[in-house]
């Protein structure tokens, strides 16, 4: 069985033996595998190591306790799941599970031809195309950090950073309702800003050639939604009304993970920030139903398919924001 492997920017195939499935797990024939931004990341300690945790497949085996599943079904996995057992989970505090399932404990990934996950990850989706499908793993993101953000038909919001995660929670604000949207976007990635603009923004704004803090939004800024690295939270804070809610999913690597603001501002301002974290997944189910009926038009982020064989071509196409929305593999 083939697998993909990478090392810092490079990635190599290389013919592995899949491990016997456990009970309570299965093994699936991957049919799709979309490139996260995180995917783009090397290791710290540039070790080599598998990757791709948004997966769609058909399950080829079930472990003798899990129950629910067959083989020959078609599946989204989630990348995580609540265990359903520790204190958190049977307090109805989930997201807190003490004891997350993953496969990322198992060294299987979904850039392979093969690989193996908890059952508990699989979620039935028989009516979706592959591609789609991989899709549910980050919009559940984006469906999880705009329920933290708690906006209503009164909230004036602004989204900072235009990959997909993104640009799925400016679909979800619009369909909240929200009075005003604002998109910060850069308009060297084309592809993204565009988006952003025939996805109704009222307005999409070039942090390079306009400052966010200075920029006239004509209204009070309460709801700021961040998918970018840590530093874009200086400007969030400049920006925002009184008593706004910030809500983040970013990851910063080496120095990039520490940001340095002015507490006593976010202090006086009352300003509340709000780590969106998705780990346990959620909102598989939902975004699966977001993806059918159309809420998230599950088509038209996919920008690139590449087979597995092509698998640094969809690496470095995936660095290309200009041109690249959602890179999706196809082993």
């Amino acid at each position: 069985m083939k697998a993909a492997f990478k090392r810092g920017k490079m990635v190599v195939l290389r013919d592995v033996a899949l491990r016997p499935v456990r009970p309570h797990e299965v093994r699936l024939c991957v049919a799709a595998c979309g490139i996260c931004g995180s995917d783009l990341h090397g290791d710290a300690e540039g070790k080599e190591a598998p990757f791709g945790h948004e997966v769609s497949g058909t399950i080829l085996e079930v472990g003798s306790a899990a129950s629910g599943l067959a083989v020959g079904q078609k599946v989204a996995l989630e990348s995580s799941s609540a265990c359903g057992r520790c204190e958190n989970c049977r307090n109805a505090r989930q997201e807190l599970c003490a004891d997350i399932q993953s496969f990322f404990f198992s060294d299987s990934f979904g850039f392979a031809e093969e690989m193996i996950a908890p059952a508990v990850s699989a979620i039935p989706c028989e009516d979706l195309a592959p591609q789609v499908a991989t899709l549910s793993e980050p919009l559940a993101v984006a469906i999880d950090m705009v329920r933290l953000a708690e906006i209503s038909d009164r909230s004036n919001v602004l989204v900072m950073g235009a990959g997909p995660i993104g640009l799925m929670a400016q679909m979800l604000i619009r369909k909240k309702g929200a009075r005003r949207v604002f998109f910060s976007a850069y308009r060297a990635q084309k592809i993204r800003f565009e988006l952003a603009q025939e996805l109704g923004a009222d307005e999409v704004i070039d942090p390079t050639e306009t400052s966010l803090a200075k920029f006239d939004f004509g209204c009070p800024v309460d709801r700021i939604l961040i998918t970018a690295p840590p530093d874009a939270l200086n400007d969030a804070f400049a920006l925002a009304a009184k008593g706004a809610m910030i809500t983040f999913v970013g990851i910063g690597v080496d120095d990039g993970a520490f940001c340095r603001f002015n507490a006593n501002e976010f202090h006086f301002k009352k300003l509340q920030l709000r780590a969106s974290f998705a780990s346990p997944a959620l909102y598989t189910p939902l975004a699966l139903e977001y993806l059918r009926d159309g809420v998230v038009p599950g088509e038209s982020l996919i920008s690139h398919r590449f087979s597995l064989e092509r698998i640094q071509e969809a690496m470095d196409a995936a660095r290309d924001k200009a041109r690249a929305l959602k890179v999706v593999v196809t082993p």
